[in-house]
């Protein structure tokens, strides 16, 4: 469990069982790196946490175009919110 996902606001995770979670993800351009990442999780997990910052909009789009859902809002430890977003791969 990550401490950063303990609390969602305006909104709620659409499952709590155990998960893996994306912390840092980049690309050169090209597309297709979190499309990689997931077909990796896949093989090993049920559901994937990662989330973003607002202004973001790539990044929630690439959330969006791989499958993953808009869950509210999480805070790092700083206290900077994040847009939280999970994938559901298999219910389990």
């Amino acid at each position: 469990a990550d401490p950063t996902y303990g609390v969602i606001e305006d909104g709620q995770w659409s499952s709590d069982t155990p998960y893996g979670t994306i912390h840092r993800i980049a690309g050169d351009g090209s597309g297709g790196t979190l499309a990689t990442a997931v077909a990796f999780a896949k093989e090993r997990i049920n559901h994937i946490r990662i989330d973003t910052h607002e202004k973001n909009i790539p990044m929630q789009r690439c959330l969006a175009k791989n499958g993953f859902a808009r869950c509210g809002i999480i805070y790092l430890e700083d206290g900077d919110p994040r847009i939280a977003y999970q994938k559901v791969i298999r219910n389990g």
